[in-house]
């Protein structure tokens, strides 16, 4: 089984100085005595810590979220074979990259597109569990970073997926990203925006918390991305440095797949036992979920 080599810790404690090792002790002493949850790694816990902006609590949050989340919501985070036959086809249907270069606030930039533009083909929850698993991947490897920006261009989007992107899945990722990922999101863009996207806005702006509608954007075209992520750090299709995102995603899907016994290994020892948990609480509860 291939194995991730996981970023180094203590590069990490250089990286980011204000990640106390104090305050990693602390946290991994709040853990042992959460026996619902799953053993947490020192690289997890840090990236918990400084996805927070080093706020303790605000870490075992997320962690909560983090593990619980993943644990219950089947569509996302279940059956994450990415040999299985749905999978295999929502990687047609994605292009999905994380830009190699950074931006000057040093950024790392995640770019999606629908390259597959036939809406019997289009299953929001798998795209997305395919996502997820790319994230992973990265986070594994890359440990913490100083932001994440999301970009999704909806070209090749049109009216027949709007039936299709389904309430329940929309909030529930909007949930997950804004609860329970440990990263620092810096921006939300959305370019070469559908005719419809004022129902798409609709559907989705009550499930965004208030820090996310600030760096949420719209943009007809790709030129009024720039002042966020400049033209030279996106792939070549988009006049950018970088390779082409065919060559970008065959990559990261690449990489995800020869990881997929690690992947599945994963899935099955990160669990939340709900029997142990010492306060019972269900989900809808915990999160407002479902």
């Amino acid at each position: 089984m291939k194995v991730v080599k996981y970023a180094s810790v203590e590069k990490l404690y250089k990286q980011f100085p204000a990640i106390r090792q104090q305050d990693v002790k602390e946290f991994d002493q709040w853990v042992q005595t959460q026996a619902h949850l799953p053993p947490v790694s020192e690289l997890e816990i840090i990236q918990f810590i400084q996805s927070n902006d080093y706020d303790i609590e605000a870490a075992k949050r997320t962690a909560e979220a983090f593990f619980t989340f993943r644990s219950n919501y089947k569509d996302f985070f279940n059956d994450r074979d990415i040999f299985s036959a749905p999978i295999q086809r929502s990687m047609d249907v994605l292009s999905l990259v994380i830009l190699p270069d950074l931006t000057p606030m040093g950024y790392h930039v995640m770019l999606a597109k629908i390259v597959d533009s036939d809406p019997s083909k289009f299953n929001l929850a798998t795209l997305l569990k395919l996502a997820f698993m790319c994230v992973d991947v990265n986070l594994w490897e890359q440990g913490c970073t100083e932001g994440f920006i999301l970009v999704i261009d909806m070209n090749g989007l049109h009216l027949g997926h709007f039936p299709k992107l389904g309430i329940f899945t929309l909030k529930n990722f909007l949930y997950y990203i804004q609860e329970a990922l440990p990263i620092r999101l810096k921006g939300v863009h959305l370019i070469n925006v559908v005719p419809f996207i004022d129902k798409i806005v609709a559907m989705i702006k009550p499930f965004m918390k208030k820090e996310i509608l600030e760096i949420f954007q719209l943009h007809q075209q790709e030129d009024t991305l720039y002042p966020y992520i400049p033209q030279d750090v996106l792939p070549s299709e988009y006049g950018g440095k970088a390779p082409s995102r065919l060559i970008l995603t065959k990559q990261l899907f690449d990489k995800t797949m020869e990881l997929r016994d690690f992947i599945l290994e994963k899935e099955r020892t990160q669990k939340v036992d709900e029997n142990k948990r010492i306060k019972t609480r269900s989900l809808s509860n915990m999160f407002g979920l479902f």
